[in-house]
């Protein structure tokens, strides 16, 4: 299991269009992905448990990927948030 905290660095934090496209990446992936930010923690792979995150440009997220492909899971999705 990979675990890294990330600073969400886009310019519209993560609003519709954006939590839809990572919601896109993160099923491509077979490995279960996490998102915790405050007190939720959502699946990454849900558009509404996404959109229930709530997370900003600025904020700092936790982001949670275990299984076989978490490797490019994790450099995939912390390019997608990184993006400036």
């Amino acid at each position: 299991m990979l675990r890294k905290s990330i600073l969400i660095n886009r310019p519209q934090g993560l609003e519709d269009r954006p939590i839809a496209e990572l919601v896109q990446v993160a099923s491509k992936y077979e490995s279960r992905v996490y998102l915790e930010h405050g007190t939720r923690k959502v699946n990454a792979k849900s558009i509404m448990g996404m959109m229930s995150l709530e997370a900003v440009s600025g904020d700092c997220i936790e982001v949670m990927i275990d299984g076989d492909d978490e490797m490019n899971a994790m450099d995939e999705i912390t390019a997608f948030l990184c993006v400036g």
